[in-house]
């Protein structure tokens, strides 16, 4: 499936992408008061580009994936916030080095 395809709501989602670039780790809090981990970054396909989402514990999944290199995200979902969609791995999710 190609990232212009992707619609808020999709889950289950096998993606072959390659990372753009990815920041830091941070702390957030949700409105209900639960505290998560994220790290965000950029993924491309040949059709486009789209926010990545990464939360709490997958975050080690992407030790040594660096920008410029290929991933395999497996049963990653699409979530939009304040209207710019993102393609998150969550607890149900993983990441690999392609």
């Amino acid at each position: 499936m190609k990232l212009s395809e992707l619609r808020p709501g999709m889950e289950g989602l096998d993606l072959d992408l390659e990372l753009v670039s990815l920041g830091e780790p941070r702390d957030v809090e949700t409105y209900t008061g639960v505290k998560h981990r994220l790290l965000e970054g950029v993924v491309r396909d040949a059709f486009g580009s789209m926010s990545l989402t990464v939360w709490n514990e997958k975050i080690a999944e992407l030790d040594g994936v660096k920008p410029g290199n290929s991933m395999r995200l497996k049963g990653a979902f699409v979530t939009s916030y304040k209207g710019k969609l993102s393609v998150n791995v969550g607890r149900g999710s993983s990441v690999e080095k392609a």
